[in-house]
Parts: structure tokens; sequence; C-alpha cells
């Protein structure tokens, strides 16, 4: 069966995943700066720019995290599960073949 992490591993484990996240150290130096405006209050700008993403990403991952929840009770409880995992592998399967006969 799949284990259970605690609350507190699991935060570990998604705060070192976020730190850790190269994208995030490419997109905040280069899209971020040219919002910001003249040195007057740009670092101001930059923190207020940078908070705004930490609660915007909280919402939106609290919020993927009930869904999930609810979900995973919901497929506990059915076979709707094997249905995911053979629309999901259909839909790859297409892909592959779609990408496998594609002229170049």
């Amino acid at each position: 069966g799949v284990g259970t992490l605690s609350p507190r591993v699991a935060w570990q484990q998604g705060l070192v995943s976020n730190l850790l996240n190269p994208k995030m150290v490419a997109f905040f130096p280069s899209l971020l700066p040219q919002f910001a405006g003249g040195a007057d209050g740009a670092l101001l700008t930059l923190f207020v720019f940078g908070l705004v993403f930490c609660v915007i990403t909280l919402g939106w991952l609290v919020a993927y995290t009930v869904v999930l929840a609810k979900l995973g009770v919901a497929v506990g409880r059915s076979n709707l599960w094997r249905l995911v995992e053979g629309v999901t592998g259909a839909v790859l399967i297409g892909f592959g073949l779609r990408l496998a006969l594609e002229r170049r």
C-alpha cells in the first residue's frame, strides 16, 4: 500500500523541493526586475512581488491538496482509479504514436 507521511515530514520534503527548484532561481531574477521600476523602492517592490507570489502559490497548493484529498477518498471507494489510469495510459500512448509517426 501507499505509506502515509507525517505532516512535518511532508512539509520538510516540500520545502526542500521548492528551495532546490532551479526554475525559481531563474524565474525571479530574470522576470521580476523589469516590473520593479527605478532604483527608489525597487527592493521593496521585488519583496512585495515575491510575497504576492508566495500567497498565490499557497492558495493554489491548499486548493490542490483539498481537491486531491477529496478525490483520493472517492477513488479509494470505486473503480474510478482504474478508469483514470486507463485513460491516462491511452492518452500517453496516443502522444507517443503521434510523435513516432510525425514527419520531419
